[in-house]
């Protein structure tokens, strides 16, 4: 039931975008992008679960990606990507085994599909939501469930464009794994507050360009 609402939500907007009026420029863009942020393990239960690790801390969260992107209206572009992200996190045992406070940390990979809708503002500034399938690599985390299944992102951000190139900068969260596609142990989900600069090449803009040249 989760999984079927959650696909709801995700394609019905998107769907709604493509039946719109659709003279105007598509934007054609691909590019790459790299962020960092600061992760902390939460959990989406009030169940009380034997051997449980806590507390959490927060550490570093990595990742780079390659996108692809059009738009769908005057106002609105969907995106997909696919992203390799590298995350640490920390714990305390519970109960401690030793007298003084000790932080454990372990590491982790997880492969990301992101699909992102933007809502472009004023001033090339914009506000974008979306979902993602999250897949753990090898060396999954052993005190921490394994983030594998549907997240959602949010952001906020502004373009700096060019007529081939597009530059963008946001600030936004990411809640991994909100609906597993296995059964949880522990029942934590890794949040991710960070920030990512991406670099993206208008395809559009050159076959513009070169169309206009042909003519002279």
């Amino acid at each position: 039931m989760k999984r079927t609402i959650l696909f709801l939500l995700v394609v019905l907007p998107f769907a709604a975008l493509f039946a719109q009026e659709r003279e105007f420029n598509r934007s054609i863009m691909a590019g790459f992008y790299a962020g960092g942020g600061i992760n902390m393990p939460v959990r989406l239960t009030t169940k009380y679960i034997t051997e449980e690790t806590s507390p959490w801390h927060g550490f570093e969260s990595l990742s780079a990606g390659v996108r692809f992107s059009g738009m769908v209206s005057p106002e609105y572009r969907i995106e997909i990507a696919a992203c390799w992200s590298f995350h640490k996190i920390g714990f305390e045992l519970s109960p401690p085994i030793y007298d003084e406070s000790k932080i454990y940390t372990e590491t982790f990979e997880t492969i990301s599909i992101p699909v992102t809708f933007k809502r472009y503002l004023r001033n090339n500034f914009f506000f974008s939501a979306g979902t993602m399938v999250d897949f753990a690599l090898n060396g999954k985390p052993v005190r921490l469930d394994a983030q594998t299944g549907f997240g959602l992102t949010i952001g906020a951000g502004r373009e700096i464009r060019t007529r081939w190139v597009t530059i963008d900068f946001s600030p936004g969260l990411e809640l991994h794994s909100v609906v597993p596609f296995n059964e949880d142990n522990y029942h934590q989900r890794l949040l991710v507050a960070g920030v990512k600069i991406g670099f993206s090449y208008n395809f559009t803009s050159a076959v513009v360009s070169q169309d206009q040249g042909n003519e002279k």
